[in-house]
């Protein structure tokens, strides 16, 4: 092989490059002259053909066109042999690439701090970006899930607690819907809230929470059970056998996976159940939570109007827009008056209107617009970075301002120095990416664990081919984005200016300062954005950790006991079955105080009722004031640390002689009674008429961000149907 230095040598003698600078080149040269001359062998050349083809490419600057990446010249190679192709971009590219590997393997420090920058700022954008395709845009696991809607009824403000809502339905209402509209296909109900019931036989006795829904909700989905068989309509009328389904999950882990578990009987909330199917994994409604379903059983002659539990879940049927079935719901809706509503006491409640919801948006909830803002947080951090790195480049194209000035003195064009330019700073942003990757995965990993409440469906979020494209996207639009800039700077550099500012007291030029300056301005605004909005989220965060909600959870543990209803028939003996567990409770070391009440403070399942006030009838027809309540036991409001701002809390003879009392919190009292003491007050609700025993402070129950709840508190002993119809 001939010693390629002596032919390169000569043909750089006029610059008068440095003498290490010019070593540098030659051999660089001497390399592709090299790799060029094993290309033509390879080819069916001979050595001394391959040798003379590559001397005479290297002088007539092909050769530097094609393979010499810093002394690029021309866009296309001399042919190998005549007659053979034109070189292709591919292969010029395919050199681009290796001279950029090369280049950023000599500079570890700066390949490392750039592929750091980018690998925290494609990272942040992968792993949000996995949440936000799998909570916001994945469909949802049902066939067809597209025409699955939610329907309802909306209400006015003043009957939704300050805001416009939606109301569930009356069985009668549902059954409304059930048989005489013209735009659902198949119409479902369920539960509102799925119910902890106890389960128990075949083990320990564990809580499940109940999904109780209607034949139809199940047909409406459309998944059949991974085993079994769907309800039958004879099991799901009122008084219809008793059945269950399970879980996939709960299947697993309380059965074992049992294959003959069909048929099996089970026990649940102390009665017997047959169990007639297992539903598949992905199965998660209306919860993630549901381990159990058992079938709804409405009366389909029922009369009962005033009681609102019933969600539901629809198919539209084919070619029938959304808008064209919310007229359909809202005609419906209108027509409720001839179903018994009483007509003041309707207009009320409700405002006319109804909601025809994609069940996507439901599933996803509130947490579209938390998500989307942290999404174009971190599209921001991305920006960022892209511009630390823009500003890195700039850098660092200034030390090569020599190399591309003799480039261009050998004959390249503009057009190629930036095209090499941007291959490296793809290079760099795919490898970013790659590392961007792995802190994704991470971090997705971090964020399930911890599992925010308020973040839907996250137990399928991961990184996905979804992911992995957004993320090879991402790269290479970030690599365009900081490396477009320096590119041009680079590419316009003259000859006869690079060469006299070579040397070491040379400074930039004042476009190269303005073009640092502009990038440097676009961080700080960047940045000041990011720091106003971080800002804001943690005044608002304070704002709301500074709101007193009434309670203190400082040493406060919780846990559930539900006593099996077959047990413990009567209120009385429930009242005293936990009389029982908070006197053995009290008795352990280390316990100050114990109480019980029927739901906690900021959980969901409250029930609300509407009340009667002796002193403040409400108009005729007119709907009673309504009131969040709570069934309580002695020593609650002092375990909970609620003060007492009048009268007294329960006592024993309360639940034991199922005195009729009732506590309410401060905001009922100045509401009603500002000036005057509420002790003695009468309170109709339900069939129990009580009296005011004592008057507690308030507690927030739905947020910290909303005024606090107007509560009635009842004893424990109080039947838990009062607080379930009108």
């Amino acid at each position: 092989m001939p010693d390629w230095t002596e032919h390169v040598r000569p043909r750089l003698s006029s610059l008068r490059l440095s003498p290490a600078r010019e070593h540098e080149i030659v051999q660089e040269l001497s390399q592709h002259l090299e790799d060029r001359w094993r290309e033509l062998v390879s080819g069916g050349a001979s050595e001394d053909d391959a040798t003379r083809l590559a001397l005479a490419e290297f002088r007539e600057g092909n050769l530097l066109a094609q393979h010499m990446s810093p002394l690029r010249q021309a866009q296309t190679p001399a042919p190998i042999t005549p007659g053979a192709p034109a070189g292709h971009i591919l292969s010029d590219t395919w050199q681009d690439l290796r001279y950029a590997t090369r280049v950023l393997g000599k500079q570890p420090a700066f390949t490392m701090a750039a592929v750091l920058t980018l690998a925290l700022g494609i990272g942040a954008s992968t792993a949000i970006f996995s949440v936000v395709e799998g909570v916001l845009l994945r469909p949802v696991p049902y066939p067809d899930e597209g025409r699955l809607v939610h329907v309802a009824a909306t209400t006015h403000a003043s009957s939704a607690g300050g805001e416009g809502g939606w109301n569930p339905f009356s069985p009668r209402g549902y059954w409304h819907f059930v048989n005489n509209n013209r735009s659902f296909q198949t119409f479902g109900g369920f539960l509102v809230q799925a119910v902890r019931y106890p389960l128990t036989g075949g083990g320990p006795p564990v809580q499940v929470d109940v999904g109780i829904m209607t034949l139809a909700a199940f047909e409406t989905l459309g998944v059949p059970p991974e085993r079994g068989r769907l309800p039958t309509p004879e099991e799901d009328a009122p008084r219809g056998p008793s059945v269950v389904l399970l879980s996939h999950a709960l299947w697993a882990s309380r059965f074992g996976a049992d294959p003959s578990i069909l048929g099996r009987l089970v026990d649940l909330n102390g009665a017997r159940r047959e169990v007639i199917g297992v539903m598949p994994a992905r199965y998660e409604f209306p919860t993630p939570e549901v381990d159990v379903w058992i079938p709804f059983q409405l009366d389909r002659a029922s009369g009962n109007f005033g009681a609102h539990f019933i969600d539901t879940i629809a198919r539209v049927k084919p070619g029938v827009t959304i808008d064209a079935a919310t007229d359909d719901a809202r005609s419906l809706i209108a027509r409720f008056e001839e179903l018994g509503y009483d007509p003041s006491w309707f207009k009320d409640v409700f405002d006319g209107g109804a909601i025809v919801r994609p069940l996507r948006e439901e599933v996803v909830g509130n947490a579209r617009q938390p998500l989307l803002i942290v999404f174009g947080t971190v599209g921001l951090v991305l920006l960022i970075a892209c511009g630390n790195v823009a500003n890195l480049l700039l850098v660092r194209a200034e030390g090569r301002r020599q190399e591309n000035a003799v480039r261009v003195a050998l004959g390249s064009g503009r057009a190629r120095l930036v095209r090499q330019m941007l291959i490296e700073s793809a290079v760099l942003a795919l490898v970013g990416g790659a590392g961007g990757v792995l802190l994704a995965y991470a971090g997705i990993c971090a964020l399930v664990s911890v599992g925010p409440a308020g973040i839907p469906r996250l137990g399928e979020v991961g990184i996905d081919g979804t992911a992995l494209a957004f993320t090879a996207f991402v790269s290479l639009l970030a690599g365009l984005l900081f490396g477009v800039l320096p590119a041009l700077r680079a590419s316009s550099t003259g000859v006869n200016t690079a060469l006299r500012d070579s040397g070491r007291g040379a400074t930039a030029g004042r476009a190269r300062q303005r073009t640092r300056n502009f990038l440097v301005m676009t961080q700080v605004a960047l940045a000041f954005v990011l720091v106003t909005g971080s800002g804001l989220m943690v005044r608002s965060f304070q704002a709301l950790r500074s709101v007193d909600p009434g309670f203190s959870a400082d040493g406060v543990l919780t846990f559930e006991v539900r006593p099996l209803p077959t047990k413990y028939v009567k209120a009385e003996a429930v009242a005293q079955f936990y009389d029982r567990l908070i006197e053995r409770l009290e008795a352990v070391p280390g316990v100050a105080r114990v109480g019980a009440i029927d739901t906690l403070p900021l959980a969901a399942g409250g029930n609300t009722f509407a009340a009667v006030i002796e002193e403040f009838p409400p108009a005729e027809a007119a709907l009673p004031p309504i009131f969040a309540v709570r069934r309580a036991t002695r020593g609650y409001f002092d375990a909970m640390d609620i003060p007492v701002v009048e009268g007294r809390v329960f006592t024993p003879d309360d639940h034991n002689r199922r005195l009729p009392s009732v506590i309410i919190s401060d905001s009922v009292k100045a509401r009603y009674w500002p000036a005057t003491s509420a002790l003695g007050k009468r309170i109709d609700i339900g069939k129990v008429s009580a009296r005011v025993v004592g008057v507690v402070g308030d507690v927030h129950d739905t947020s910290l961000d909303e005024p606090a709840d107007q509560f009635l508190y009842l004893p424990w002993s109080t039947p838990p149907a009062v607080t379930l119809t009108r």
